[in-house]
């Protein structure tokens, strides 16, 4: 469920499912980028974009792709099954042909359970040598972008 982008934040609200946890009821560290992609997702979705540009569906260029190049994560709460999280997303960096996101997983009460990097190159099918390489983040995705003021960022995690 979409929140809303105030000051700079992208908002989604998730919920943690059975299938998220481990053994001891607790989400498995590794669901954690799966909030993280799903608010990336809903963030595209909500400037009128997808992550998963397909032949014919754009109005101009190739399509491009988002491979990541970094992930990290602090743990700072455990979270449980059916818990209600808030994913907060916000454009750290904007460079020429790479973004990287900052989110902060909460739970509703406004606990931090988590907090996290993700780090994207553009990149297009490199119809010479096959593969990929990184290409400039075409005009169409930047211009809808916007990095979050630094007092934003540090809002987050304390120490």
């Amino acid at each position: 469920m979409l929140v809303g982008m105030p000051e700079h934040r992208f908002l989604h609200r998730d919920l943690v499912q059975f299938s998220d946890t481990d053994m001891a009821g607790i989400v498995h560290f590794s669901n954690f980028f799966r909030f993280m992609e799903r608010a990336e997702h809903a963030f595209f979705r909500s400037l009128g974009l997808s992550i998963v540009e397909r032949p014919g569906t754009i109005l101009e260029g190739n399509p491009v792709g988002w491979p990541r190049v970094h992930a990290s994560c602090d743990f700072l709460t455990p979270l449980f099954f059916e818990d209600e999280v808030e994913v907060e997303l916000l454009v750290e960096e904007l460079r020429t042909r790479s973004i990287r996101y900052l989110f902060r997983v909460r739970k509703l009460d406004g606990t931090l359970a988590a907090e996290g990097r993700i780090a994207a190159v553009c990149v297009q099918k490199d119809k010479e040598k096959g593969g990929m390489k990184a290409v400039e983040i075409p005009a169409r995705v930047r211009d809808r972008l916007e990095t979050a003021p630094a007092e934003v960022l540090g809002t987050g995690r304390k120490g």
